[in-house]
């Protein structure tokens, strides 16, 4: 199994199981943790209003181990819902615990909840805007079909074309059939 220098597997002893909250979820008994490169280590930690710069020294599948320069760690508040923004991502997240230095960085582990980033906008067909305004009905895209095909009949019908295809003829006596079928049912009602 390749391994990126950087991340490695960290075995999660019985011990350290049995000191988790005891209603949280079965875990995986190995994971991964990953060190995030210094220039990739920025964050932002929101709390309402309240932010907070840290630095992410490791990620992992359940979360992010970050360190608090002591100015800030001051503007943190248990109990408010946390929002770390990393890499163009947002993800909420739940602090699990903390460990002050005697220098006053505090290194947090925190838990992912979920992801909050929103997802790429999807690009629209060029005919899905007509005139500047979207046009969400359903028949609209049925009468840009039908625009469709009478083009290519007509295409098909035209003298050049349509003889060497030999469609021509054969599309112009439809075309006339259709149009004695509706002349003679508009003289007998009329």
């Amino acid at each position: 199994m390749n391994q990126s220098p950087e991340c490695m597997e960290i075995e999660v002893s019985e011990d350290d199981v049995a000191l988790e909250d005891a209603t949280a979820e079965t875990q995986d008994q190995s994971f991964f943790r990953c060190r995030v490169h210094a220039e990739q280590s920025e964050a932002l930690i929101r709390m309402g209003r309240r932010r907070a710069r840290v630095t992410v020294q490791e990620t992992s599948i359940d979360g992010f181990t970050v360190l608090v320069e002591p100015g800030e760690s001051g503007k943190l508040k248990v109990g408010r819902a946390w929002v770390l923004e990393h890499e163009g991502t947002l993800v909420e997240i739940h602090p699990e615990w903390f460990f002050n230095s005697p220098d006053g960085h505090v290194q947090m582990g925190l838990r992912r909840l979920r992801d909050l980033t929103p997802p790429a906008p999807i690009r629209k067909s060029l005919l899905a805007h007509f005139g500047g305004r979207r046009c969400e009905d359903p028949s609209f895209s049925a009468a840009i079909f039908g625009g469709f095909v009478l083009f290519l009949f007509s295409l098909l019908a035209l003298p050049g074309l349509g003889d060497r295809l030999g469609t021509a003829p054969r599309i112009q006596n439809t075309v006339k059939w259709v149009i004695n079928g509706i002349d003679q049912s508009l003289h007998r009602h009329f």
